[in-house]
């Protein structure tokens, strides 16, 4: 696993190497932090749940979802997901309709999501 969350003064970078990037047909995302509007851990089950179609990427029943996906109820919108068997993911919500949401699994997610909290809130 090769997801990469970094925080500079004005941006947030979510990079995916190796694998990660063949699993989710993508190098990540980077976007400023005045698109951002929050970060969460949520359980990997209810993330799931909103997923709707698989556009581009990777999916393996219990093993590994990773790409970009529509959701339920949600018209438009998209997800950028690279996760694994976790209980828990790291979610971060950008103002953007595409993609709304980006999913990670990383072992420091509850960091990542007060430090990203943190730094939205200072904007």
């Amino acid at each position: 696993m090769a997801i990469d969350v970094s925080l500079a003064d004005d941006a947030l970078t979510v990079s995916f190497t190796g694998v990660d990037s063949m699993w989710a047909v993508s190098g990540g995302v980077a976007l400023p932090l005045s698109e951002i509007t929050g970060a969460r851990v949520v359980a990997a089950a209810d993330a799931k749940r909103r997923l709707r179609w698989k556009l581009a990427g990777s999916g393996v029943p219990r093993v590994v979802k990773a790409g970009r996906f529509t959701v339920n109820d949600e018209t438009g919108v998209r997800e950028l997901w690279c996760t694994y068997r976790d209980p828990q993911f790291l979610e971060i919500t950008t103002t953007r309709d595409r993609p709304r949401r980006i999913v990670v699994q990383h072992p420091n997610r509850v960091a990542l999501a007060d430090e990203i909290n943190a730094r939205v809130a200072g904007k």
